[in-house]
């Protein structure tokens, strides 16, 4: 993207070499900036193909240990990424993640990673979020409990990107659009939904409501995805 520095941009344009442009589904009229676009991961590929194609600015979301400190990085990518996500050997895990770090640091810079916390500090991940926004920037957000791993079909929604449309409106008055995507990663396909206005929303329960997030991702994923 345009907000990104630019040998970043040119790095991704060598990557761009190697990933192909996805096949996009969209069923809105236009993205709308400013807004909130929820996506699976699909291990590393949604990002990948998001910060490499996605047509409008934005900023991720992503965990707080991927932005900390090399050991941090690289104790989050041994013990929880490779080990627990992905189901790499412990040992093995602990070998890829030793390479693995010092590129994904310069990488996850290169995206100017959102941190996201479980605590206090969400606080700062809102306010930083609060401000991208008001620059016209939109916000990705990746909000499957990967807990047990990337499943094809997704489990459950964590609700904090409700969080995020709440106290925006509740700070700055405007309700933000948000857009549920699905990537499938065997097809390179992405497809968006149509968008919800957060307005619509108000006064349902954030959980209940990340589980219809969910379950509509899960249909996307279903019809257009599933043995195609």
């Amino acid at each position: 993207m345009h907000n990104r520095k630019p040998f970043f941009r040119f790095f991704k344009k060598i990557l761009k070499i190697f990933k192909r442009k996805p096949k996009v589904i969209n069923f809105n009229d236009k993205l709308e900036e400013s807004a909130i676009y929820l996506s699976n991961h699909s291990g590393a590929s949604g990002p990948l193909t998001h910060e490499l194609y996605f047509p409008i600015n934005f900023r991720f979301w992503g965990t707080h240990e991927m932005v900390g400190s090399i050991k941090e990085r690289y104790r989050y990518l041994s013990q929880i990424y490779f080990y627990q996500k992905k189901h790499i050997n412990k040992y093995l895990s602990k070998i890829i993640a030793f390479f693995a770090t010092p590129i994904l640091y310069l990488f996850y810079k290169g995206m100017q990673i959102i941190p996201t916390y479980t605590d206090s500090r969400l606080r700062q991940t809102l306010e930083e979020s609060y401000i991208e926004l008001n620059k016209g920037n939109s916000i990705i957000i990746f909000p499957e409990n990967s807990s047990s791993g990337y499943h094809k079909e997704l489990i459950q929604y964590f609700a904090g990107f409700l969080l995020l449309a709440k106290m925006y409106y509740k700070k700055f008055g405007r309700s933000l659009k948000i857009y549920n995507m699905y990537y499938c990663k065997k097809q390179n396909k992405l497809i968006i939904d149509k968008c919800i206005d957060y307005a619509e929303l108000i006064g349902q329960d954030d959980k209940e409501l990340a589980e219809v997030f969910k379950n509509k991702a899960n249909q996307l994923y279903k019809t257009y995805c599933l043995d195609k």
